[in-house]
């Protein structure tokens, strides 16, 4: 989960409150939810491209930047 303090920072407004940050966070995490339920049927479903990262470096690349935020 991140901080209302990295949410701030992600929003580049330092001055919003931390009610308005807590709520942006919240409905985030709503949208992050539905999506990833999406995927979930579409991938039961076979609704998804077969794509494969080229090796295992891409896959490490791409979990590191989820992980970091970047």
């Amino acid at each position: 989960m991140i901080t209302l303090e990295q949410v701030k920072k992600l929003l580049d407004d330092p001055t919003i409150s931390d009610e308005e940050a807590y709520e942006i966070r919240t409905q985030c995490y709503l949208l992050a939810e539905i999506i990833f339920e999406q995927w979930q049927k579409d991938k039961k479903n076979g609704k998804l491209p077969k794509h494969k990262p080229a090796n295992d470096e891409d896959l490490d690349s791409i979990r590191d930047s989820i992980i970091s935020g970047s």
